[in-house]
């Protein structure tokens, strides 16, 4: 994003995995006044009148550095753990690294092979809660923008694997641990067909 501030274009960016932000700039310092940063973030100075040049310019060196894989959403995954293993303890150890945020996410977890209970349904405009087990583990699921999956899930005793953070929810005067689902797919041992 590039404003215009006493004569002057100041600008700052953001990048992805794949894309080093400083080498892109450096192809374009003949159009800048000044930038710095480092390979995930940058800021610029530019002349107002060069602006629409330089974004032609970087969004060619864009196409050459990067490719189709690199603009595709990427989940990181910090650890495979059993439902059994979630409790107030493990939440509270995890609360200890707070504030979160994008220089600091909260630890994300897969859970294989979990037992849906009851029918899942949507809330809001589209985001899916339900209820998981495995073993003695039971848990509520929230995902948000996973409403979709309501009617996909609607077998009781499907098999999902699940990847999610963990939280507390607080509602109606009670505390309890939530997952909040990141991603969702049938498990490999659910051979049972959904449209």
């Amino acid at each position: 994003m590039i404003a215009i501030d006493n004569g002057e274009g100041k600008g700052s960016a953001r990048s992805i995995p794949g894309f080093h932000l400083c080498d892109a700039l450096k192809e374009c310092e003949d159009l800048l006044l000044r930038y710095g940063g480092h390979k995930y973030a940058a800021g610029l100075t530019i002349k107002p009148e060069n602006i629409e040049q330089f974004r032609k310019r970087l969004k060619e060196v864009s196409k050459r550095m990067l490719t189709d894989e690199d603009l595709v959403a990427k989940l990181y995954i910090d650890s495979e753990i059993e439902l059994s293993n979630i409790d107030n303890k493990l939440l509270d150890v995890i609360e200890t690294f707070a504030p979160f945020g994008p220089q600091n996410m909260r630890p994300v977890f897969l859970t294989r092979n979990c037992e849906i209970l009851g029918q899942p349904y949507c809330v809001g405009k589209n985001h899916l809660k339900m209820k998981v087990r495995k073993g003695d583990a039971v848990f509520d699921i929230i995902g948000f923008g996973f409403g979709d999956w309501a009617r996909k899930l609607s077998s009781r005793g499907s098999l999902v694997d699940l990847v999610y953070v963990i939280e507390y929810n607080s509602w109606d005067g009670h505390t309890r641990i939530q997952l909040r689902l990141k991603d969702i797919r049938l498990a490999a041992g659910d051979i049972r067909q959904y449209g």
